[in-house]
């Protein structure tokens, strides 16, 4: 087991120490070989987020699956009933189509029915979702695997763009500054292992950003990854307050943990100039994707985790540009393997080309979201946040961001951030926009406000829904 994991515990009393202390502490530690600091395996989980032949990946894909299940059978208890389907001579891919369909809450229910009884207590790194999430979820990783893994795949993804360790990146991706809510506290941490300077994300408003830019030029930063939503308004900004010294010095833009449309990336590549990539991963580790700085679409990492989507009533979905839910199965995760996991997000098969660069990659047209975030009719019908999105009116462009909120069906709460008052006839092309794209069935509010706020690790949170699934159906 590397380093990273056995000092899991000790990261955030290091990421809030005083720079004078984490600055040598952390030069110290990145002399470290990458074996010491992650594991022996890292190396090799490098070299396989690599492969570029086809026939490589698909052989490797198939014997990680099969190896992912029989292990599952052999030592998890809610799988023991399973060993006799592997007498079968039969592809690994329906194998696993015989296994059950996995949830949060059924993990949830019971926990140690889904932990493998071959690996001892010293091998879990407990882990939780937080976020958005009103309930977090509990479960463990692989210590010394599942985060090692991770660290070797993102580092494959920064390549596409150039990314070298030697790199300085601005990170917008929700970490707390020590002292920054105190009036005069620093807004910036510059951590040295990374080589990333860290801004704080409940200051992203525009009184703040010509600060965040002078911190961003003064340490030369080349790469910026954040959440979608904080790098558009980082953009959004220097679109009106240009600074070529910051912009022009920015090679890759890497965005992370929130769904991002066309135009926000096209919003973002205009500015700095340079190609964006959309990242698609999860707490979990159970799958991961990318895009290609030339073709934006998901491209899903064959050995990392295996991916299907499904329809509504769990059947599954093959063909091109048809909507499913977005359903994981992790390799390496041997203390609690994750199994036709229903992740929740939205998403489709694109009926495009495969990338050259990457043979043997499953390729997701798009994600739009999750499956719970809807709006509910006064008929009670159901309609995905995600049917908002595409052929917006020029008008939106004046709305820095959007929340929606809804207590009770038929009625939603629009919230449009702006720092200045949007005039009337905006407001009335945006009222048609969204009473268009509701269908009629839903009454929209707009509400203009100066900023929406951030939840504590800095993500926007897009639907606040308080209206349960029985209590929409009911109102049918």
């Amino acid at each position: 087991m590397g380093i990273e994991d056995w000092g899991y515990r000790w990261l955030k009393r290091y990421m809030d120490a005083p720079q004078w202390v984490k600055a040598p502490l952390g030069r110290l530690y990145s002399l470290l070989p990458d074996r010491l600091r992650h594991g022996r395996d890292f190396p090799r989980y490098r070299a396989e987020a690599g492969l570029q032949s086809a026939d490589d990946i698909a052989r490797l894909a198939d014997s990680r699956l099969r190896e992912t299940l029989q292990w599952a059978v052999a030592t998890v208890p809610a799988y023991a009933a399973m060993a006799a389907q592997f007498a079968l001579e039969i592809p690994a891919e329906e194998l696993l189509a015989l296994f059950p369909l996995m949830t949060k809450l059924d993990y949830k229910r019971d926990p140690e029915r889904y932990m493998s009884t071959a690996c001892s207590e010293a091998e879990r790194l407990p882990m939780q979702t937080s976020g958005s999430v009103a309930e977090p979820f509990r479960f463990f990783l692989h210590k010394g695997v599942s985060r090692a893994k991770e660290s070797a795949y993102i580092e494959a993804f920064g390549q596409r763009i150039g990314l070298t360790r030697q790199d300085v990146v601005l990170s917008l991706r929700g970490r707390n500054i020590r002292g920054a809510s105190a009036e005069g506290g620093s807004l910036h941490s510059y951590e040295p292992i990374k080589r990333m300077l860290w801004i704080s994300p409940n200051h992203l408003d525009a009184a703040y950003m010509p600060l965040h830019v002078e911190a961003a030029v003064t340490h030369r930063v080349s790469f910026i990854q954040g959440y979608s939503s904080a790098v558009y308004e980082l953009a959004r900004w220097l679109e009106f307050h240009p600074a070529p010294r910051f912009t022009e010095a920015v090679r890759g833009v890497q965005l992370f943990s929130e769904g991002a449309d066309e135009g926000m990336v096209a919003l973002i590549e205009r500015v700095f100039g340079c190609p964006v990539l959309v990242h698609y991963g999860h707490s979990e580790r159970a799958v991961m994707a990318g895009s290609m700085p030339d073709d934006h679409r998901y491209f899903v990492w064959p050995l990392y985790g295996h991916v299907e989507l499904i329809d509504e009533a769990g059947r599954p979905i093959t063909e091109p540009g048809v909507q499913g839910e977005v359903v994981a199965t992790a390799f390496d995760n041997k203390v609690m393997p994750f199994i036709r996991y229903r992740t929740g997000d939205l998403a489709m098969w694109s009926a495009g080309p495969a990338h050259p660069a990457l043979p043997g990659y499953p390729v997701l047209e798009r994600i739009d979201g999750r499956n719970n975030d809807y709006f509910v009719g006064h008929d009670g019908r159901r309609i995905p946040v995600a049917s908002l999105g595409g052929l917006r009116p020029p008008e939106f462009l004046q709305v820095e961001a959007s929340q929606y909120e809804q207590f009770e069906p038929g009625q939603l709460i629009v919230r449009l951030q702006s720092a200045v008052p949007l005039s009337p006839e905006v407001l009335a092309v945006l009222d048609r926009y969204f009473r268009t794209k509701l269908l009629g069935c839903v009454e929209p509010e707009l509400r203009v406000v100066p900023q929406i706020e951030r939840t504590a690790r800095g993500k926007r949170r897009l639907m606040i829904q308080h209206i349960k699934a029985e209590e929409g159906a009911r109102a049918a």
